[in-house]
């Protein structure tokens, strides 16, 4: 593997586990055992390699937010979505666990942000309208527009959402895939109402595995607050 790449890749694990703002470019080249001039030699700073690991996250999402040719799309399908929603979220989760702080650092990366922002969210209605017209979803334009809005801000917030219930919860602001998983079940759950009714009878077992053992209870994520409310 080329030096550049070892740097992503390496960049990518520590920005994950650490957190961005946590993890400065002599870190990244200690954890390589290669000097600082080394690393400077491939990338500037460190938002040019923020840079470069957003492109590989807009890369992977453009993969999967198409619309499937010469056939209508299934409810098989709008799983594989959910999957693929989940594997991104993972895979670049400290891209959403900080990105107010990411924006605002980096001119480029705000632009390209925001221009990858705009293309997800046409892509997004684009699969809400084919599953509309093959009977998938029973929902009119105004819905569609109210529901991919709604469903972007779940996957972009859900990140530093569940940090901030790690750092509430003295957990240190952890995350796991397994928590990741809410995302999507919270995202079905704002799609139930307009999928039609052969699909809504597939949506128990769905929501079972994203939900993961959860309770379906929202204060369930905030323990005190719980126990406060079971003793009033």
């Amino acid at each position: 593997m080329k030096t550049k790449d070892r740097i992503l890749l390496e960049s990518l694990k520590l920005f994950n586990r650490r957190g961005e703002r946590n993890v400065s470019t002599n870190h990244i080249a200690a954890a390589l055992d290669i000097s600082p001039g080394n690393l400077y030699y491939h990338f500037r700073n460190k938002n040019e390699i923020v840079y470069q690991l957003f492109l590989q996250y807009e890369q992977q999402v453009r993969g999967f937010m198409t619309v499937p040719q010469e056939r209508d799309i299934t409810f098989q399908d709008k799983v594989n979505y959910l999957e693929d929603i989940l594997n991104s979220m993972w895979d670049f989760r400290f891209l959403h666990q900080d990105l107010h702080h990411l924006l605002q650092d980096d001119d480029r990366l705000r632009i390209a942000y925001r221009e990858f922002s705009s293309r997800t969210v046409a892509d997004g209605r684009k699969i809400l309208l084919s599953m509309a017209e093959s009977g998938v979803l029973r929902a009119n334009a105004e819905q569609i527009d109210a529901l991919i809005l709604n469903i972007w801000v779940m996957v972009v917030s859900w990140s530093s959402f569940l940090q901030s219930i790690s750092i509430q919860n003295n957990e240190g602001g952890t995350l796991r895939k397994g928590m990741l998983k809410r995302a999507i079940y919270q995202i079905i759950a704002l799609e139930e109402p307009f999928l039609c009714e052969s699909v809504q009878a597939l949506l128990p077992e769905l929501k079972k595995h994203y939900l993961d053992g959860a309770s379906t209870d929202p204060l369930a994520l905030f323990p005190s607050i719980l126990d406060d409310a079971q003793l009033s």
